[in-house]
C-alpha cells in the first residue's frame, strides 16, 4: 500500500513538471538573464511578444490606471499576438524599423513615463528599443523648441539686470566644446603652434618630432570625436590624450568618467532687485555637496576632476548663501529654479533645491506605492511621498514668491520638484506641462521585494524592459504619468524672441509674477 502511494505521488509531481512550462504560477527570475524566462524568445517575434505580455501582467505598477485610460490588457493580447506571429512566417525578412514600428503599436497605449523596452532582433542581431513616452511627448506643441533649448542669462547681464552671476558645466558637451574650439587650447593651441613650428626656417629635429606628434594628435582626436558618444568612446579619447601627453598641449586632460552619469550645468544669477535665480541641468548635485556621494561617484580622481566638483558646489553656495543672507535681512524679492530640460537625477538632490527653502523634516508633495505581488493587481497601501528637505538649520522661505520653471523636458525628480513647489503656499510652476515620468526607478536588487524594476538584462536577454519600482500619484491621488504636472501659469517660449534679443519670455512671465506678488 505504502510502495502505490508513493508511486501516485511520483507520477503527479511528474505531470506537475512536464506541464507547467507554459502555464505556470511561478513567478519567473525576471530580473535576471534565464533560460527559462527567456528561451521562447530567443528565436521567435511571437515568443519576444509572450514574454513581454506575461512578464508586465506580473510587474507592471500602473494596471488600475492603464484600466481607467481605457486598456484591455488581455483584449491586447489577442490584437497583437497575430501580429508578431506574421513575422515568425518562413523567409519574412524583418528589419530593426518594422519591428520598432510593431513594438511602437504594442507599447502605445502604456502611460510610465520612464517605461521602455527592447527586443533583440534575431534577424539583424541588433537590439530595437522603444518607448511610448517619448513618441507621445514628441508630438506636444512645445516639443521642437525644447529640443536644443538651455536657459541662457547673457542678455539680462548685458542689460545690466544682474548684480551676480556665476555658472559651471561639467557635462562631457562642455569638456569636448572646450577641447575643440576654446582659442589657447587643447585643439586650438595645437593648430596653432604646429603652424608656428612649420614657418621655422631651420627646425631642429626637436622641432620636427613635435610637429610630428601634434599632427598625429589632431589626426587621432579627429578619428574619436567623429563616434557616437559613449563610455567607451570616451575612453578611447581618454587613450588618446594619455598616448600625447608629452606634448604638453594646454588644458589637456582626461575626462573623468564620474561626469559621465554626474556631469551637470549649473548657473547662479541675482538680479538687481534680489531675486535669486538657480538652473540645474540634471539632478545630480549630490556628487558634489555629499561626501560620501563624491567618493562613490568620482574614484582616484585627479586634480582637475577636484577642482571641477568644487566648482560645482560653489555654484550652488553662492545661491544658497545669497538666499540665507537676503532672506535674514528682510531684502531677498523672490527665488527662481529653472528645471527646464531636466531629466532627473537623484532623490537625494531635494534637500539642496527646495528642500533647502523649507523646514526640516520632509515637506509631502503626494503619494506612492509599490508593486507587491504577482497578481496584476498587488500592489501596497498609499504612502505619503516627501520632498526630502536640509536638516541643518537655514531660512525658512515661506513668505516671498518661489517659482519653479519647467518645460516637456522635465522629467521625473524635476516633476517631483513641480509637484512640491505648486504644493507650496507661497510656490507656483511656470512654462509648460512636463514630460510625464514620475514614477521612481530601482536596480534589479530590489526585485525580489517589489516584484518590478527590471525585466531581463539590457543588451543581453532577447526581451528587457525598464519598469517604475514606486507609483507616485499627486495629493489628490491622480496619477500623472504619461500626462505630466500642469504649469499654474502657462506660457509658450518664443523661440524668435530667443534668438533675437535673448529675451526668455518664460523667464520674465516667472519675474513678473515675482515683482508683482
Amino acid at each position: 500500500m505504502k510502495k502505490n502511494i508513493l508511486m501516485l505521488v511520483a507520477m503527479v509531481l511528474a505531470l506537475g513538471v512536464s506541464s507547467c512550462r507554459d502555464e505556470s504560477d511561478v513567478v519567473l527570475p525576471y530580473a535576471n538573464n534565464d533560460d527559462l524566462s527567456f528561451d521562447e524568445a530567443v528565436n521567435s517575434y511571437a515568443g519576444k511578444f509572450r514574454v513581454f505580455w506575461k512578464a508586465m501582467n506580473s510587474n507592471y505598477s500602473l494596471w488600475d490606471y492603464e484600466k481607467e485610460c481605457g486598456l484591455d490588457w488581455d483584449a491586447h493580447y489577442g490584437q497583437m499576438l497575430p501580429k508578431f506571429e506574421a513575422l515568425d512566417e518562413p523567409g519574412k525578412v524583418v528589419t530593426d524599423s518594422a519591428l520598432r514600428v510593431l513594438m511602437q503599436e504594442m507599447t502605445a497605449p502604456l502611460h510610465d513615463g520612464h517605461f521602455m523596452v527592447e527586443f533583440k532582433n534575431h534577424q539583424t542581431g541588433n537590439f530595437v528599443a522603444v518607448s511610448p513616452s517619448d513618441v507621445r511627448v514628441a508630438a506636444r506643441d512645445d516639443y521642437e523648441e525644447t529640443l536644443l533649448f538651455e536657459p541662457s542669462l547673457k542678455a539680462y547681464e548685458e542689460a545690466g539686470e544682474l548684480t551676480v552671476l556665476r555658472e559651471r558645466d561639467t557635462r562631457f558637451s562642455a569638456f569636448l566644446r572646450d577641447l575643440m574650439r576654446t582659442p589657447g587650447r587643447t585643439l586650438q593651441w595645437a593648430k596653432a603652434r604646429c603652424l608656428q613650428l612649420a614657418l621655422l626656417p631651420n627646425p631642429t629635429a626637436a622641432d620636427i618630432k613635435e610637429m610630428d606628434g601634434l599632427k598625429g594628435f589632431m589626426t587621432d582626436l579627429s578619428a574619436v570625436i567623429k563616434k557616437p558618444v559613449s563610455k567607451a568612446m570616451i575612453g578611447e579619447l581618454n587613450d588618446v590624450i594619455k598616448c600625447y601627453g608629452y606634448l604638453n598641449i594646454p588644458f589637456l586632460e582626461e575626462f573623468d568618467l564620474g561626469f559621465v552619469d554626474a556631469g551637470i550645468h549649473v548657473k547662479y544669477a541675482l538680479f538687481n532687485d534680489n531675486i535669486a535665480y538657480f538652473y540645474l541641468s540634471g539632478f545630480a548635485l549630490s556628487p558634489y555637496l555629499d561626501p560620501s556621494y563624491t567618493t562613490e561617484i568620482f574614484n582616484n580622481p585627479s586634480a582637475h576632476t577636484q577642482e571641477q566638483v568644487k566648482s560645482v558646489g560653489e555654484v550652488w553656495k553662492a545661491w544658497f548663501n545669497a538666499i540665507q543672507e537676503l532672506h535674514a535681512e528682510g531684502r531677498l524679492k523672490g527665488v527662481i529654479i529653472d528645471v527646464r530640460g531636466n531629466g532627473g537625477g537623484y532623490i537625494n538632490d531635494g534637500r539642496y533645491v527646495l528642500g533647502s527653502l523649507l523646514p526640516a523634516g520632509g515637506y509631502q508633495y503626494g503619494w506612492c506605492r509599490y508593486k507587491r505581488g504577482t497578481g496584476r493587481y498587488d500592489y501596497s497601501a498609499y504612502m505619503p511621498i516627501e520632498c526630502m528637505t536640509m536638516d541643518e538649520e537655514h531660512e525658512i522661505v515661506d513668505d516671498v514668491p518661489v517659482v519653479v520653471l519647467a518645460n516637456c523636458q522635465s522629467v521625473s525628480m524635476s516633476e517631483m520638484t513641480s509637484l512640491t513647489a505648486k504644493r507650496m503656499p507661497n510656490g507656483r510652476l511656470v512654462g509648460k506641462r512636463t514630460y510625464g515620468g514620475l514614477c521612481a526607478l530601482t536596480g534589479s536588487s530590489a526585485y525580489s521585494y517589489n516584484y518590478v524594476g527590471h525585466i531581463g538584462v539590457r543588451g543581453e536577454t532577447p526581451v528587457y524592459c525598464y519598469l517604475p519600482v514606486t507609483a507616485i500619484l499627486d495629493m489628490d491621488k491622480q496619477f500623472l504619468d504619461g500626462v505630466g504636472v500642469t504649469p499654474d501659469m502657462e506660457v509658450d517660449l518664443d523661440q524668435d524672441v530667443f534668438d533675437a534679443t535673448g529675451r526668455d519670455t518664460q523667464l520674465d512671465r516667472a519675474l513678473k509674477y515675482v515683482r508683482e506678488n
